[in-house]
This record gives structure tokens, sequence and C-alpha cells, in this order.
């Protein structure tokens, strides 16, 4: 198996993994991964107010899943230059990103890592929809 197909069919086993939300919304908590998702007092007592039956959790599960497996799709679109990102300020024609294999005596130097600067891009991209 190819390193492209590595990564996609890691990225099958992260959204089911992540699409697993019946806990939280049996049992939610206010504390979110990131402080930006922190729920309001409203939303976890619309929460806790829902009974939950294993049959919603399903299909609740199954919608986030879709929603994320479309984002994805998205975000590598936009990647393979065939979907163009929509915040562009500039009118150049979009050719597409490369991802390449990396290897051990490849440099770390200053590099950018995508998961941190994912971030960072909130703020901006929060700070243009505001903008609007």
């Amino acid at each position: 198996m190819d390193n492209q197909m590595s990564l996609l069919i890691d990225l099958h086993e992260s959204l089911e993994e992540f699409s697993k939300i019946g806990d939280s919304l049996r049992a939610p908590d206010k504390a979110r991964v990131w402080e930006e998702f922190t729920l309001t007092e409203e939303e976890l007592s619309a929460l806790q107010s829902t009974e939950f039956s294993g049959k919603s959790i399903s299909a609740i599960e199954k919608i986030v899943r879709d929603r994320m497996l479309l984002s994805f799709h998205h975000f590598l679109a936009v990647l393979d230059g065939v979907g163009d990102p929509r915040f562009r300020k500039d009118d150049s024609v979009w050719l597409g990103l490369r991802l390449e294999n990396k290897s051990i005596s490849d440099e770390a130097g200053d590099e950018e890592f995508l998961h941190d600067m994912l971030f960072e891009a909130y703020w901006k991209w929060l700070e243009i929809k505001n903008n609007k």
C-alpha cells in the first residue's frame, strides 16, 4: 500500500473515531479540546434535557461523519487543484499544493506544521468572516 492510500485509510479511521459522540451527547461536559468551543450553560442544559436513544445517537453520528467526510473531500479537492480556496486575495490561477513523502535525511529546519497552523488560521478566518 502506498503512502497516499495509507493516509486516506487513516483519515477514514479518524472520521469513524471522531464521529462517535454519543457519550458527549448523553453526558455533555462544558470543556472542549479547544477553549474556543467551550459549551455555554444554555447549550449544556439543552443537551442534558434531551433523551437520546441509541438510534438517535447512531443517526447523529452518521450525520457528523458525513459532514466531516465532505469537509475533507473539499479540502483534498482544493489541495489537488480541482477546487479553489474560498478566501484567496489574488486572481492568480490556483494549481493546488503537493504533499510529498519525507525521508530521514530531510532537515526539519524552520518548517511550519499544518496541524499547528490550523489554530492560527481559525482566528484569521474569523476576522475575514466578521469583516464581510
